[in-house]
């Protein structure tokens, strides 16, 4: 927001372009802007939209995301046993629900962490990307812990899918007692391609996890919610405005990048005016630690995006001017 009000007052309040202010405050725990603005596409209509909620791939580097994965959810269960049943007397034969639900859920990955579920879209990753050891440091890895997976850092996470167990409901270590396990369930967050169908991935998981059978015990699969990827075409002229706006505010080009994660409010406004150009931007980076308790925001990045912005207002509005001839 502070951003925005900047780049506005750069020009008195009468920037050479007209604009249309949205701030949308509720992503996190569910917001009416994830359907108001398709379903009111007359309120929104722009050529361009800046959807400021994303950021730079490192402090100083210029950063344009182009790009955003779909997420799916999806539980799976599996009861094995009436009642829990005493592991020394019958440990060993007796169907045990968790291990049944561990080896099922080790299917989903190959020996080398990358995900082995057919029908999950992966493709190779051309923009700009993190080293290891800056992947390594932004995540916080402890000392001698590998990546998952093989290929680009990029590819994993912006270009191919990712499943995470998020939630499992099985015994407590402090009060467990020596019993096979009856039943048990694990919740996973399902990241997909930006331009496959979440739907379609969300599927092929429930697919693959109903053929597994480990041990010949059947798992019980179940999608929940699906959230659709972005992926935005950068060759129209707001693009090329940005690009020479940025280049001007950091002193040197911006990069094409990408988030593993997603941002309903850009389907939703790119549905509600499927001909805008959406350039996603935004005052993090990687350090930010973002939805962490102390994130932060460096004041360089917030003013350099803020004269971003103001140059692109009159970089965009010469463009348009020169395309229409208004």
């Amino acid at each position: 927001m502070i951003a925005h009000i900047a780049a506005l007052r750069a020009h008195g309040g009468t920037p050479p372009v007209g604009v249309i202010v949205v701030i949308e405050g509720q992503e996190e725990y569910g917001s009416d802007f994830d359907d108001y603005p398709a379903a009111h596409p007359e309120l929104f209509q722009a050529d361009a939209m800046l959807i400021c909620d994303a950021g730079n791939l490192r402090a100083g580097t210029p950063t344009l995301v182009t790009a955003l994965r779909g997420v799916a959810d999806v539980f799976v269960e599996v009861r094995t046993l009436d009642a829990p049943v005493h592991s020394g007397q019958f440990g060993g034969a007796a169907p045990d629900a968790l291990l049944a639900l561990m080896a099922g859920l080790a299917t989903l990955h190959d020996a080398d962490g990358n995900v082995a579920v057919p029908g999950l879209r992966r493709d190779t990753w051309t923009g700009a990307d993190y080293t290891a050891a800056e992947f390594a440091e932004i995540t916080g890895m402890r000392p001698g812990m590998p990546l998952l997976g093989t290929g680009p850092i990029g590819e994993r996470v912006w270009y191919g899918p990712a499943i995470t167990v998020i939630g499992l409901d099985a015994p407590a270590v402090e009060t467990a007692a020596s019993a096979v396990v009856p039943y048990a369930r694990a919740y996973l967050n399902v990241r997909v391609h930006p331009e496959q169908d979440p739907a379609e991935g969300q599927r092929a998981v429930i697919e693959h996890l109903r053929r597994a059978r480990p041990f010949g015990i059947p798992l019980t699969v179940s999608g929940g919610d699906v959230g659709a990827g972005f992926a935005a075409g950068t060759d129209g002229p707001a693009y090329t405005a940005m690009r020479a706006a940025m280049a001007k505010a950091w002193g040197t080009d911006a990069v094409d990048s990408a988030m593993g994660g997603s941002i309903p409010l850009t389907n939703s406004m790119a549905a509600a005016a499927p001909h805008a150009e959406v350039l996603m931007l935004g005052v993090e980076d990687a350090n930010c630690d973002m939805h962490g308790y102390n994130e932060r925001v460096l004041l360089s990045e917030l003013r350099k995006v803020a004269v971003a912005e103001a140059e692109f207002f009159q970089l965009f509005a010469r463009t348009y001017a020169e395309r229409t001839g208004r």
